[in-house]
């Protein structure tokens, strides 16, 4: 069986957020169990920057937006066709100005690549990922009314396309007829069914409408149609993570604390040590080129930021002193929670003053004003905040082995991978109680020990500066003899009485839950992913 997937980014090529790491590696999976797979992307610059080996060029055509090529990438574990030409050499991925033609220009490369091919080398399956994907599922539908189509919604969109949009601007005319969920009917006929939103259109005109989770399911109906209830199915994210590896790679880049990389040591005691580490040195000292920011205006903008704590090219001072520390990561996006935590951080450090926040983030340009809030907020809360714009390979799984707890306040979340990357190094995360994020958080007030954090209502400031600082004193314990001064002060400060209950009966508490964290984790697998996906794909 010949598998596609169709995505607008990947960690082999160039990547943004979440959805680039999603396709490659269920990918990778299903080639693992003797499936034939391609990746197929747009090129985004990636051709004109790449100098290694593995990338060959296909095909040549004309198409209504100019002169469009296809390379072959095989140096990645599974192959990737590139669509390059035109728009699609646009460096910025999701540039508002060049988006909407990016879209349709990729769906005519990719209807190109499809007939050019042999039919014994036409796929068996195409699996088109978020609303990016859909004209290419609508070209694609329209060459071959029996093709397996799956799309999966990994973020809802707000997207909705006109009829121009989906025919004429790719070269269609809405009378053609088309297979979907209602039978034969013309183009226009599914587009005035969808009313042009964009998932709508591709859960209608696909085999299966796929999602992220079991509890992203509901919104998806909601949003999609409940005519489409029971054609929608998820198909869960996972995480390559794994801890020794991690340990290892740490163990090259920072020698110095090679002494306390091992599974006990972060499990136990010896995790503050690692953490003193982070934030007294390591944060200051970046690896060499760091951060790592692909888009050139944002580049530009962090050189010039060197009010303190910041020092220019959006490197950082490290803190004054150690403090329990909490981790965030993620695109700067107010989906995220961003802003949320922002509003509760007065609150936060009220509670607990020596209290030490990490945010390592991708920037993305469509919210100036929540990226000059985030800077604004470092400046202010100087002794407790500090934040890293872009790549910082160096201190990224540092920070995870080294934190007390990850922070996941997202107003929406239909996986949340992070809060698996979290709990494969032991730390909790506090995490709204939205989508995916309300299956893989396994509350520690209603489920004790085997829990891995700690759900909040998304938005709300109290909740999520109230459960913070309990997961942090929670876990803060761990580093203090039970029954000394200093530990009865901390589960005194200590908001929550289950939590702190939980301690007084089981001073062991914190080290069971971390331990909790990286079995959880341990059960997102892709290979359980891959025979998910199977079991679906082998459907109708």
């Amino acid at each position: 069986m010949k598998i596609w997937f169709l995505t607008f980014e990947s960690k082999d090529t160039k990547k943004v957020g979440g959805l680039a790491e999603v396709p490659p590696r269920l990918g990778e999976a299903l080639k693992k169990m003797g499936y034939e797979v391609e990746i197929i992307v747009p090129n985004h610059g990636f051709i004109q920057g790449y100098r290694g080996d593995g990338l060959v060029r296909l095909y040549s055509f004309k198409t209504l937006y100019g002169d469009l090529e296809v390379y072959m990438y095989t140096k990645p574990s599974v192959k990737h066709i590139i669509i390059s030409g035109s728009v699609l050499d646009e460096l910025e991925i999701y540039s508002p100005k060049y988006l909407m033609d990016k879209v349709k220009v990729w769906a005519l490369g990719i209807k190109h690549y499809y007939e050019v091919l042999e039919e014994r080398r036409r796929p068996d399956i195409i699996h088109g990922n978020d609303w990016l994907s859909v004209p290419s599922l609508v070209l694609l539908r329209s060459i071959d009314k029996s093709l397996r189509l799956y799309y999966q919604i990994h973020l809802l969109s707000k997207t909705y396309f006109s009829l121009e949009d989906v025919t004429y601007d790719l070269g269609l005319d809405p009378s053609n007829k088309i297979y979907g969920l209602y039978g034969l009917k013309s183009i226009r006929e599914y587009y005035e069914l969808s009313n042009g939103y964009a998932d709508r259109l591709g859960g209608l005109l696909s085999n299966k409408l796929l999602t992220v989770s079991k509890n992203y399911v509901r919104e998806v109906v909601r949003r999609t149609g409940f005519d489409l209830e029971d054609h929608v199915d998820y198909i869960p994210n996972a995480t390559t993570w794994r801890l020794d590896d991690i340990l290892e790679k740490l163990k090259t880049i920072h020698p110095e604390i090679k002494q306390y990389l091992s599974i006990d040591s972060i499990i136990g005691y010896d995790r503050i040590n690692i953490r003193k580490y982070l934030l007294l040195k390591a944060l200051r000292d970046l690896g060499k080129n760091e951060p790592i920011v692909d888009d050139r205006g944002f580049r530009e903008f962090l050189e010039k930021l060197d009010i303190p704590p910041f020092t220019g090219k959006g490197r950082v001072e490290g803190f004054n002193e150690d403090g329990p520390l909490v981790i965030m990561t993620g695109r700067v996006s107010r989906q995220k929670g961003i802003h949320v935590l922002l509003r509760a951080f007065e609150d936060i450090v009220s509670i607990l003053p020596e209290i030490k926040v990490l945010l390592l983030l991708l920037p993305v340009w469509s919210d100036l004003s929540l990226i000059n809030d985030i800077v604004e907020h470092s400046i202010l809360f100087r002794e407790n905040l500090r934040v890293i714009f872009g790549r910082a390979p160096s201190i990224y799984g540092l920070a995870h082995i080294a934190s007390n707890t990850m922070v996941a306040p997202s107003i929406y979340e239909p996986f949340g991978l992070i809060a698996l990357e979290s709990m494969v190094c032991g730390s909790p995360v506090v995490a709204s109680y939205t989508g995916g994020l309300a299956e893989t958080v396994v509350d520690i007030r209603r489920y004790g020990v085997i829990g891995t954090g700690l759900h909040i209502t998304p938005s709300d400031c109290f909740e999520l500066a109230h459960g913070l600082t309990d997961m942090v004193l929670f876990m803060e314990t761990l580093y203090y003899k039970p029954w000394s001064r200093e530990w009865i002060r901390l589960v005194e400060r200590i908001d929550n009485r289950v939590l702190r209950e939980l301690l007084i009966s089981n001073p062991r508490a914190p080290l069971l839950v971390r331990k909790s964290c990286m079995k959880r984790a341990d059960q997102y697998s892709w290979d359980n992913s891959a025979k998910k996906a199977l079991l679906i794909y082998g459907g109708k």
